[in-house]
């Protein structure tokens, strides 16, 4: 990547700009950019698409520019597209692909989108960059210099309808469309990509795009990698010619009692069958729910975004759910004395599953709230239950981990078998990387240490944060869509947030259970 390490001054721009409004038939915008494939092979893997109404034609003159915002190019178009006259594809889409460049290996696009192919020799650029649809009745062409003066003026009269910028130092650089700065600083470069968020039809606005760097490979990843912007969404990923996702922005973060995205300190006094909750956004509560040998079954069993408040009555083999939808309360008969309770969600309808893992026989009980009972032999005598979407398509996996091994029976296909830890080691499974999969990941309490092997390329990240009597109770605190290392200790919480930093805060008392820590063995 480009990185620009001359200091000088920046001078107030001044530029002429034009907005314009236009019909809901024939708007166009930027809909999602893949500037900087993982690997550097010609760059072949970019794309930009377009997006607007199935079937309208682009009015005249409009075109896909990237320009230069840094020194060595000031006001330089690296790319400029003229997709005038383009009829949008059946699912609302237009694709530009550079075929001066290669073809991306193993990928296809989807019929539905119009794929418009140029030959150009400047790709988009990797430094300071600004990604705009404009309007211009000059002819405008790859290396085409808009400011010849090289001082933050454009010399041509363009109509900017939608973009943004990516700059990498804004004391040394000019921007010259109306769109906003995604980013200054960004891992020491800018973003490898940016996607609109479905829906959001908010021409030049910075909540309308999320963005983050790529998985290190294959060449032609889809899958966004740390850093993402703070807006990064539950189930982000490119989706080349075809319509963005998430379609709606899933909030599943564990022990999200409010909705809100994050994690919420919370405990259960078995001594008062209470639980409290200091929630992020709605605030403290109370909750009166379980008595002392209840185990504590938090979960989304409504489908509503937020935690319920529930407890498994091991000596009735019985469920006690508290809705927060509705305020409603189910009980269901589901389970024996001596089963283990593995609430997820395994059918991907969004709502937490009832489910048992029963040792005895090594079969896993899932009562599916979509329907039916889903009754499965995993595991031999001493694993331990170690569920999670380890696939990340949005459904529970059924997984052991037994003396150091993983084994993972994904719902996507197959067997995953991973060695990793020690036996002693407490198992603290999450998504710590934000791509959507839980990451196989301990927590060794002899050093304080958590060890997490990232989904996104198998790296292994350690990390000193806790001591020996320390509950691991891993979450997304600070709701940027990656879980956050966190223990409990005695009344106290230690977080070490991915974006916020590391928090302490007192909410609970020693002998209180950290609910967040219910959704780990």
């Amino acid at each position: 990547m480009k990185k620009i390490n001359n200091l000088f001054a920046l001078i107030s721009v001044a530029f002429t700009v034009i907005l314009i409004s236009v019909s809901a038939q024939a708007q166009i915008l930027v809909n999602e950019i893949e500037i900087d494939p993982p690997t550097d092979v010609n760059d072949r893997c970019q794309y930009v698409e377009l997006r607007g109404t199935p079937g309208a034609v682009v009015p005249a003159n409009t075109y896909f520019i990237s320009i230069n915002s840094d020194q060595s190019n000031f006001g330089f178009l690296n790319t400029a597209v003229n997709v005038g006259g383009q009829t949008i594809g059946t699912n609302g889409t237009i694709t530009l692909i550079n075929t001066l460049l290669g073809t991306c290996p193993n990928r296809t696009y989807p019929a539905a989108t119009t794929v418009l192919n140029y030959s150009a020799g400047l790709s988009l650029g990797q430094g300071s960059e600004g990604f705009y649809v404009v309007q211009s009745t000059t002819t405008l062409a790859a290396g085409q210099d808009l400011d010849t003066n090289d001082d933050g003026v454009l010399n041509f009269s363009v109509t900017f309808i939608d973009g943004f910028n990516l700059i990498f130092n804004p004391q040394e650089q000019y921007v010259y469309g109306p769109g906003p700065t995604l980013n200054t600083v960004f891992g020491g470069d800018v973003p490898d990509a940016v996607t609109r968020f479905s829906g959001n039809n908010t021409v030049l606005s910075a909540g309308a795009f999320f963005f983050g760097e790529l998985a290190a490979s294959p060449e032609e990843t889809t899958v966004y990698a740390a850093p993402f912007s703070s807006n990064f969404p539950v189930g982000g990923v490119l989706t080349p010619g075809a319509s963005n996702l998430p379609t709606t922005v899933p909030n599943k973060s564990r022990a999200d009692f409010d909705g809100d995205g994050k994690t919420d300190l919370s405990v259960f006094r078995p001594s008062e069958g209470n639980w409290y909750l200091q929630r992020s956004t709605a605030g403290f509560g109370a909750i009166n729910w379980g008595n002392s040998t209840d185990l504590t079954v938090p979960g989304d069993y409504d489908g509503d975004n937020k935690a319920d408040t529930a407890v498994y009555r091991a000596s009735e083999g019985r469920w006690y759910i508290l809705q927060s939808s509705n305020g409603s309360v189910t009980t269901t008969n589901f389970g024996l004395n001596s089963d283990i309770p593995v609430a997820g969600d395994y059918d991907g309808d969004g709502k937490t599953d009832i489910a048992v893992f029963r040792p005895s026989t090594n079969v896993w009980y899932i009562l599916n709230s979509g329907g039916g009972t889903t009754i499965t032999t995993f595991g031999t005598a001493g694993d331990v239950p170690v569920r999670g979407d380890y696939d990340g398509d949005g459904k529970t996996d059924i997984a052991i981990f037994r003396s150091g091994t993983w084994w993972i029976s994904k719902s996507s296909g197959g067997i995953s078998v991973i060695n990793f830890g020690l036996s002693s080691d407490r198992l603290v499974p999450a998504d710590y990387d934000g791509d959507n999969k839980d990451d196989v990941a301990v927590y060794r309490a002899s050093e304080g240490r958590w060890y997490i092997q990232r989904s996104t390329n198998g790296a292994v990240d350690q990390t000193p944060f806790g001591i020996s009597t320390d509950i691991p109770a891993p979450g997304d605190y600070d709701g940027d869509g990656r879980d956050d290392i966190a223990v409990y200790r005695n009344g106290t919480w230690y977080l070490n947030q991915s974006t916020a930093g590391v928090s302490i805060s007192n909410f609970g008392l020693a002998s209180d259970i950290a609910i967040p820590a219910r959704y780990i063995p």
